[in-house]
């Protein structure tokens, strides 16, 4: 008797699974019908809409359209029509309806911020749109290589000029303060990227172009300037990765932008570590060498180079980078007016090492160089001097400190803490105590 039990329990259990497979079977099919219906209500409503001069109608009834718009929607979200080919093709249809008048209103009233976020939204679903038909396209085996072309061009005329709005978009968004329009634009110049450089629809673009205007070397600037965008726009973002920023800004450094490139990541470890901040900075003086129109950004690198290992005099760690940054201002930068810290920096360099007749020679070469930088003459007076404290006081060489210190006298009378007290202490060391006694109320040492 328990086995017939039995028996009974799964033979039950059998026929009400088999009634809910039935029943969800059932349920499927009408959710297809349903979804299959849906979409072509959209599609009728979207061709009894739209200009036909057999019907007479010469403009688009948006009224009418509004109403294909859930229902599309809904046929593009719906698993059992968001496979067919037709149903992206209809999506996009219908999105370039919008995308012309919205245009058209927009360049009336340009500064309608409402209306110009209202295109960008379109934009976007028309591009969206267009790239998904163009994909189904590409993978339909029974349509003919000749018409997948025709048709990927079509679309590649009705994708470009939305996103160029969204380049548009990113360009005005990258030189805003406010934090959420720099996280915009840098989305909309991510999306530009990914359509021209990654998509199926706009692969081609950059070896063939699309019109006499639309050339392949005006499809590379526009990728460079959303490039641009999307970098300005992550430095300024708050709390970028920043392996966001520098992946942005190599991404410039292959194009004409790259002085940009390595100026803003210079500056972007400027307070956070000098170790990079000085990378990039020898990185750009290379990469520049052979633009003579960024001569200028490539000097300034050099200079602040050059302040950086510096360091405040503190350079025991970095003395041959530093040494070499001099050399190569002084070897290609000398005409700039700042070239004459290279020397009194390595002037300086060679004093601290107590090579004084080193430091003279190089501040003397200054001087006759840049005669109107006083810091030349008064360092070449004071090396002057310790040359002369090293060697005994030998009266030549306090004689040719004099000389110095007599030369700066001449160029800065008004200021003689540049030499007077030196003076004074001079002469009396050479027993000149009368020309001593001239400078005696600047020495200090007597108060």
């Amino acid at each position: 008797m328990k086995k017939l039990v039995l028996m009974m329990v799964g033979f039950f259990l059998i026929t009400s699974a088999y009634a809910q497979d039935k029943a969800a079977l059932k349920a499927q099919k009408e959710a297809e019908k349903a979804a299959k219906a849906t979409f072509k209500k959209a599609r009728s409503i979207y061709e009894t809409s739209i200009p036909n001069p057999e019907f007479g109608r010469k403009e688009t009834d948006f009224e009418k359209l509004s109403g294909a718009l859930p229902l599309i929607e809904s046929a593009i979200q719906s698993e059992f029509t968001n496979k067919d080919i037709d149903t992206w093709k209809t999506a996009a249809e219908i999105q370039q309806e919008y995308y012309k008048k919205e245009e058209a209103e927009v360049k009336a009233d340009p500064d309608n911020e409402e209306k110009k976020s209202q295109l960008l939204e379109t934009a976007q679903k028309l591009i969206n749109y267009s790239l998904k038909y163009d994909e189904f396209v590409e993978r339909d085996a029974k349509m003919k290589p000749e018409e997948k072309s025709q048709i990927h061009q079509k679309y590649q005329a009705i994708a470009i000029n939305p996103a160029l709005q969204l380049l548009q978009a990113a360009q005005n968004a990258s030189n805003s303060d406010n934090q959420a329009e720099l996280k915009t634009g840098a989305k909309y110049a991510e999306s530009f990227l990914n359509i021209l450089e990654k998509s199926n629809l706009m692969k081609d673009l950059e070896k063939s172009g699309l019109t006499k205007d639309i050339t392949p070397e005006k499809i590379n600037e526009w990728i460079t300037y959303a490039k641009v965008f999307r970098a300005q726009s992550y430095y300024n973002i708050e709390g970028t990765p920043e392996e966001a920023v520098i992946s942005a800004y190599e991404a410039l450094m292959t194009t004409k932008y790259k002085g940009l490139a390595y100026q803003s990541l210079s500056n972007y470890y400027r307070e956070k570590d000098k170790v990079k901040q000085n990378k990039y900075l020898k990185d750009g003086i290379e990469a520049l060498k052979d633009d003579p129109e960024q001569k200028d950004l490539r000097t300034n690198f050099a200079f602040i180079l050059m302040q950086n290992l510096y360091n405040g005099g503190d350079y025991s760690d970095n003395k041959e980078s530093l040494k070499s940054a001099i050399q190569l201002i002084k070897n290609e930068f000398s005409d700039d007016e700042n070239a004459v810290n290279a020397y009194l920096m390595e002037g300086q360099i060679a004093f601290d090492e107590k090579n004084y007749k080193v430091a003279k020679d190089i501040y003397t070469t200054a001087k006759e160089k840049y005669p109107d930088e006083t810091r030349c003459l008064v360092m070449a007076a004071r090396s002057a001097w310790m040359i002369a404290q090293t060697n005994g006081s030998k009266k030549p060489d306090l004689e040719e400190a004099i000389k110095l210190f007599k030369e700066l006298e001449a160029q800065t009378p008004s200021e003689p803490e540049y030499w007077g007290e030196s003076l004074y202490i001079l002469y009396n060391n050479t027993q000149q105590t009368a020309l001593a006694n001239q400078y005696k109320k600047y020495y200090k040492g007597g108060k």
